[in-house]
């Protein structure tokens, strides 16, 4: 698994990070570190000194990130790391478009990083960035709350589903993830009301997966999906949710393309987002 994790170097990329290593190590896969920085705009009084500016910027930038990847060094080492290598880059520019511009030159399988939890309004998203990498990436991305627990010792998976065709594709992508790690998978659809549910739909659906026969499908139900998100996820102890966000009618009335990014704000487990369709 090729393994891409974007960092500022805060608390909330540090305890990602460690997750990244558990990744990294569980599935024998290849970890780069990415650091995007962004230079101001200096304006047209300053043109005869930017390019002195510029590079002085650069300059502490470089030695910064130096510092900054010996840290996590030492984060890798003292946890138990020592035989996880990775590699490193420092790049200029907007984070969201570097980011997303390497994992598809490179092409990564998954980007790992951490994401901040809501001040509790859900209109605030979880970062810019990592919202617009989610939007933009063209691999899955795994966002990682603060308050999740670093071991990465994921032992269920658990991926919404609306029973529609192409989200086959996905989930058997998702199916592929989850015996990487050794962990089981599971449908989860969500409807306001029970009536509403066609055990048919669901029926029909399985049968176009791969290991249909071996595969759970649950059903939430409530007025509001994040909290009946959360409810199934804690009672069924799901380590990951699963979601495949989409540019256009994504999952109709019920869900909106920011979902993604309101149940990450809520979450205290990994969010894995399979590129929008």
């Amino acid at each position: 698994m090729n393994i891409l994790f974007p960092t500022d170097f805060s608390e909330t990329a540090e305890n990602a990070f460690r997750f990244a290593l558990h990744l990294t190590q569980k599935t024998g896969g290849q970890l780069t570190l990415i650091h995007v920085y962004e230079l101001p705009e200096l304006g047209r009084s300053l043109q005869n000194t930017s390019r002195e500016v510029f590079e002085m910027m650069e300059e502490e930038s470089r030695k910064n990130f130096q510092s900054a990847v010996e840290k996590m060094r030492k984060i890798a080492d003292d946890n138990g790391f020592k035989s996880v290598d990775f590699n490193q880059i420092m790049a200029e520019g907007h984070p969201v478009t570097r980011i997303t511009t390497v994992a598809k030159k490179e092409a990564y399988d998954v980007i790992v990083m951490g994401t901040k939890g809501a001040t509790g309004l859900k209109e605030v998203f979880l970062g810019s960035v990592a919202s617009g990498v989610i939007d933009a990436s063209p691999c899955k991305v795994m966002s990682i709350p603060l308050e999740a627990s670093p071991e990465a010792n994921v032992k269920k998976i658990a991926y919404m589903t609306n029973y529609k065709d192409e989200e086959v594709v996905s989930f058997n992508d998702v199916l592929d993830f989850s015996i990487q790690l050794n962990a089981s998978l599971c449908g989860v659809h969500f409807e306001k009301d029970i009536s509403d549910v066609s055990a048919s739909d669901m029926e029909n659906w399985k049968k176009k997966l791969r290991g249909d026969d071996q595969l759970n499908f649950h059903v939430i139900t409530g007025e509001d999906i994040e909290s009946s998100l959360i409810d199934f996820y804690s009672s069924k102890k799901v380590d990951i949710i699963a979601i495949q966000p989409r540019k256009r009618n994504f999952f109709s009335a019920i869900f909106s393309r920011s979902l993604s990014k309101n149940i990450a704000q809520h979450l205290q487990i990994p969010l894995l987002t399979l590129p929008a369709k």
